[in-house]
């Protein structure tokens, strides 16, 4: 990465060159809103989450567990406390906000825990897909809303790297170095006893005021609680890709190339010590063939599909296939990965569950599309395309979502 990503420097200003080379996977950084601000950029992260938002949330967008629960003192709390009944249609539902029982758990101590955000509010979203395609791997949000005085959970571990933005009031987190370097899911911190710090000194002992930003790679040992204020805050999960899973992908297709590896174990299923040293020579063997475009083909598979399709607006796509004109602005639908397979009479624009035909000699308007950002029928004229075909070519694109409106001309 030799330049941050607009969803990386949101967060952390130009510091956010540094991550790729100084932090990732390594160590914590910690950035205030006001140096970002002082360098230009946002120190409100409102924008993506207010206060009223989370009320919002909680009452007239009535979210469905489990994108919501309590929490309180390190363990959930029932959901039955915080939950009530409805009907929609001729369906009983039960698993709706009750928000005067979960204003009084709060008023308690309970700390209220959005999730999966990343699928239910627009603005985080579309934030977070453009963090998972700054950073190749796949993002998710969580939101933690922490009365004064309380702490939600107990030191720990996570198996993933996180964001944390403070989005409003302030909160005091201590993180220690590592237990267990660069833990899989397979080693969460409750593998670790009653005291996962082991007497570890903190390295950072701080609290976040609104806007700031904190990287932790996964691993590192963190707490927070309250002070005398409320928080908020957002926790941004990165799913990193790791050469484990890697390796993981390669290993599901090892048999292919040799029959060695396709055989089945004798029987009655136990190994001798001549077994297992042919199969050892057998993935040894496999191991050599695994060049760098195989290992490049494998990586870019999961970088593809850390950014999810982007939602199409049902009928703002409609509309615009409908009333398409020549200097309506178009882009391609982020996270649908389109490709294009040809040249020949035919070309095909290759999407991950289908393929398109056009002629052949469309290509040069494809590609064009495909990589221009902001474009236009109109703009296919600069590819030898005349009017009437160009919006056949953009309207079809539109139909098929690969293409969504921009917004104004191009």
């Amino acid at each position: 990465m030799t330049s941050a990503g607009p969803a990386l420097r949101r967060c952390f200003g130009e510091a956010a060159d540094r991550v790729a080379e100084e932090h990732w996977n390594a160590a914590p950084l910690l950035v205030r809103a006001a140096d970002r601000a002082a360098e230009g950029g946002r120190g409100s992260v409102h924008d993506l989450l207010a206060p009223a938002d989370v009320d919002e949330l909680l009452g007239p967008r009535a979210l469905r567990t489990p994108f919501f629960s309590l929490v309180k003192n390190g363990a959930p709390l029932p959901r039955a406390s915080y939950t009530r009944r409805a009907v929609a249609g001729n369906q009983q539902l039960s698993d709706l906000p009750d928000s005067e029982r979960i204003a009084a758990a709060h008023a308690d101590g309970a700390t209220i825990v959005l999730q999966a955000l990343h699928r239910t509010w627009p603005a985080l979203q579309s934030f977070c897909s453009q963090l998972a395609e700054d950073l190749g791997h796949q993002c998710q949000v969580n939101v933690y809303v922490t009365p004064p005085g309380a702490q939600g959970f107990n030191p720990h571990h996570d198996t993933h790297d996180v964001v944390v933005l403070q989005v409003d009031g302030r909160k005091h987190w201590t993180i220690h170095p590592p237990a267990v370097e660069l833990p899989l899911k397979s080693q969460p911190s409750t593998r670790l006893g009653p005291d996962p710090v082991g007497g570890r000194p903190a390295v950072i002992d701080t609290v976040l005021e609104p806007g700031d930003a904190l990287y932790l790679p996964r691993g590192w040992l963190h707490s927070a609680r309250t002070t005398e204020d409320r928080s908020i805050h957002l926790t941004i999960g990165v799913l990193a890709t790791t050469w484990a899973d890697v390796l993981t992908d390669a290993v599901t297709s090892a048999g292919a190339g040799d029959v060695a590896l396709r055989r089945a174990l004798p029987l009655p299923g136990v190994p001798t010590p001549e077994d297992v040293k042919e199969f050892r020579a057998a993935a040894q063997r496999w191991l050599d063939t695994l060049d760098e475009d195989a290992v490049e083909r494998l990586v870019a598979r999961r970088r593809a599909g850390a950014v999810p399709p982007e939602p199409v607006g049902v009928l703002t796509q409609d509309e615009a296939a409908r009333t398409l004109t020549p200097d309506r602005a178009v882009r391609v639908r982020r996270g649908v990965r389109p490709r294009l397979s040809g040249p020949g009479e035919t070309v095909d624009l290759v999407l991950p569950d289908r393929r398109i035909t056009f002629p052949g000699w469309l290509r040069p308007a494809l590609d064009h599309v495909l990589t221009a950002g902001r474009t236009s029928a109109g703009d296919l004229a600069a590819v030898g395309l005349d009017a009437d075909d160009a919006l056949v070519v953009v309207r079809r694109l539109l139909r098929e979502n690969v293409l969504l409106p921009a917004g104004g001309p191009a």
